[in-house]
C-alpha cells in the first residue's frame, strides 16, 4: 500500500516543482543568445527521454501503452506546448512565457464549455474574466516585447489546456512515465531538424543545457508527488507560485524589466486561475 503523504510533504514537493520549473526557463533565457527555441527543445526532450527509460529500467516498468489515443493526444499537444514555450522563452522573457504558458487552466475551461459542453459556473465565468483582463494587460504593459514570442506563449498556454485534457485521460490506464515518453518521443521528432545546432556546442553551454533537461524532468516528477494527497484546488493555487518566482528570477538574474502594468496583469491572471479553480461554487448559469 501506498504511504499517503502529509500536507507539509505534499506542499514541498510543489514548491520543489516550482523552483525547477523556475530554474530551468531562467537556464533556457541564458542559453537563447547560442541557440533557438527548437534545439533547446530538443536538448529537453532528449534528456527527458533518457531519463524516463532509465527510471524505468531500475524500477523493472515495461514500457507499455494501454490506450494509444489519449497517449498520444497527451504527447502531441504536450509536446507543441513546451516547444512553444520554449521558442516564447528564447524570443522573449522567462517570466512572461511562464506567465502565459501557465494561463492553460482557463483554456481547460473554455475547452470544457464548448467542447465537452460542462456547465458554466460563476466562479468560472469570473475567473475566465480577470484571466484574460490580465494577459491583456501582460501584452500591453509598455516594453515593446516581440510579439512573436508573445503569440508563442500565448499559444503554449492553449496547446497545455488541450494537453490537460488527454493526460487526465490518459492518467486513467497509463504509467506516469510511459506518458511523459510520449511527450518526449514526440518532441525529439518534431525538433530533430535542429541538431546542426549541436556542432557549434561549448562545455558551459552542454552543462546549462543538461542542467535544464534535469530541471524539467525533476519539475515534472515532484509535481506529479505533490499533487497526488493534496485537494486540487488547494494544490493548483501553490503550483502558481512558479510565475512570479521566474519574474523575480528574471528580473534579478537577467534584468528582466518589470512594468506596473506587468504586476497589474499577474495579479489579475493569477485571480481568474484561483477563482476557475474553486470546485466549492455551488451556482451554475
Amino acid at each position: 500500500m501506498i504511504k499517503k503523504r502529509t500536507r507539509f510533504e505534499s506542499l514541498l514537493f510543489i514548491h520543489i516543482s516550482n523552483l525547477c520549473f523556475a530554474t530551468t526557463a531562467i537556464l533556457i533565457s541564458m542559453l537563447s543568445s547560442q541557440f533557438d527555441g527548437w534545439f533547446t527543445a530538443l536538448a529537453r526532450f532528449a534528456i527527458g527521454g533518457m531519463l524516463g527509460f532509465s527510471q524505468l529500467a531500475i524500477t523493472k516498468k515495461p514500457f507499455h501503452i494501454v490506450r494509444i489515443r489519449p497517449w498520444l493526444g497527451r504527447g502531441l499537444f504536450g509536446a507543441l506546448a513546451m516547444i512553444l514555450y520554449y521558442l516564447s522563452i528564447s524570443l522573449g522573457s522567462p517570466g512572461r512565457a511562464s506567465l502565459f504558458n501557465n494561463s492553460f487552466p482557463i483554456f481547460v475551461a473554455i475547452i470544457s464549455i464548448f467542447a465537452l459542453r460542462e456547465k458554466i459556473r460563476w466562479a468560472t465565468l469570473a475567473g475566465i474574466v480577470f484571466a484574460f483582463a490580465g494577459v491583456a494587460l501582460v501584452l500591453w504593459d509598455g516594453t515593446g516585447m516581440s510579439f512573436a514570442a508573445d503569440a508563442a506563449g500565448i499559444a503554449s498556454g492553449f496547446l497545455a489546456g488541450i494537453s490537460y485534457h488527454f493526460n487526465k485521460r490518459a492518467s486513467q490506464t497509463e504509467h506516469p512515465v510511459v506518458i511523459y515518453l510520449g511527450v518526449c518521443l514526440v518532441g525529439i521528432i518534431a525538433t530533430a531538424f535542429s541538431w546542426p545546432q549541436l556542432l557549434s556546442i561549448t562545455p558551459t553551454a552542454a552543462i546549462l543545457l543538461v542542467l535544464a533537461g534535469i530541471g524539467a524532468y525533476a519539475a515534472q516528477i515532484t509535481i506529479t508527488m505533490g499533487l497526488r494527497d493534496i485537494p486540487t484546488t488547494e494544490g493548483s493555487v501553490h503550483t502558481f507560485a512558479k510565475i512570479p518566482l521566474t519574474v523575480l528570477a528574471g528580473w534579478l538574474i537577467l534584468g528582466d524589466a518589470i512594468t506596473v502594468r506587468f504586476i497589474l496583469g499577474t495579479v489579475l491572471l493569477l485571480t481568474g486561475l484561483f477563482l476557475n479553480d474553486r470546485r466549492t461554487a455551488n451556482k451554475k448559469i
